[in-house]
């Protein structure tokens, strides 16, 4: 077994309700090179039990360490897991990603290029970006220039960072506004200027594309929390025309789509109102 006082690298896995990922997952980082001392923490919101049978066989072959937590929300079980994290070295791999043989090797090689963070970019089978759309080209990150270089689910960050900025617990998955925590996360450290940030779409991820049926259950939930991440996002960095931009665009959509695609215009309507009601619920937490 690894020896804790040498952990460099702590591999943070936050996961509730997938077990047949989670296996996916460690048997891709027990096949990847990693060439220094590595601890993986799972943080467990599920139920006793649930993840039994999935981690069992892993257990002996890879540095698991397994926190059964009685708190849900995405945000808050990163800040958790950077407490109890030894290494010098963080990262939060999704639940339902697998990373490559040379993902690590490649984002400590970026790293150590005297960066703080250090994104990939999400791909499926063939090779096509998911997720979003990211850049073509390796670049460093500012506030001016963020998207399409970031992640946060790819992120190689220096654990020194989260002594002034950990993630938002009002925002990200298990929240009323589940959505843009790592965009408010990055757009504090770089606005700061202490830290630096560099994109590297070498440093790849597995993730499964998002299913885009707009109009359906799933769709008009996922949407709805979402959009309440982005009205609570606008609201805290003041990013009036960003919000107002998205608020007409999608009311004015809602009302074209009624015409020619009656689940599409359900859709953009939901996503109109949650914009309203997630900037006016913000005001309770800013």
């Amino acid at each position: 077994m690894v020896n804790e006082a040498n952990i460099v690298y702590s591999i943070i896995v936050p996961t509730i309700g997938r077990k047949r990922e989670i296996s996916e997952l460690l048997a891709s980082i027990k096949e990847a090179d990693i060439a220094i001392p590595y601890e993986i923490l799972i943080i467990d919101q599920n139920a006793d039990g649930f993840l039994e049978n999935s981690l069992n066989e892993f257990l002996n072959y890879l540095p698991i360490k397994v926190f059964n937590v009685d708190f849900k929300g995405l945000s808050k079980a990163k800040n958790f897991g950077v407490l109890k994290a030894r290494g010098e070295i963080v990262s939060f791999p999704d639940d339902d990603c697998k990373v490559f043989k040379d993902t690590f090797e490649t984002g400590f090689e970026t790293l150590n290029r005297g960066y703080d963070l250090v994104f990939g970019k999400c791909i499926d089978e063939v090779g096509d970006d998911t997720v979003l759309i990211f850049k073509k080209e390796p670049f460093e990150l500012s506030t001016k220039n963020m998207m399409g270089g970031f992640v946060e689910a790819t992120v190689f960050c220096r654990k020194k960072v989260f002594e002034k900025f950990q993630f938002d617990e009002n925002m990200g998955a298990g929240t009323f506004f589940g959505a843009e925590e790592g965009y408010d996360w990055l757009y504090r450290i770089l606005s700061n200027q202490e830290s630096k940030a560099f994109f590297n779409p070498d440093i790849k991820f597995y993730h499964p594309p998002v299913v885009a049926n707009k109009g359906d259950t799933s769709s008009l939930k996922r949407v709805f929390t979402y959009r309440c991440g982005t009205a609570y996002l606008c609201h805290k960095h003041k990013f009036l025309f960003k919000y107002l931009t998205r608020l007409y665009l999608v009311f004015f959509a809602s009302i074209i789509y009624k015409i020619v695609d009656s689940r599409k215009s359900v859709y953009y309507a939901v996503e109109y109102h949650a914009l309203k009601l997630g900037w006016l619920f913000s005001k309770k937490y800013l």
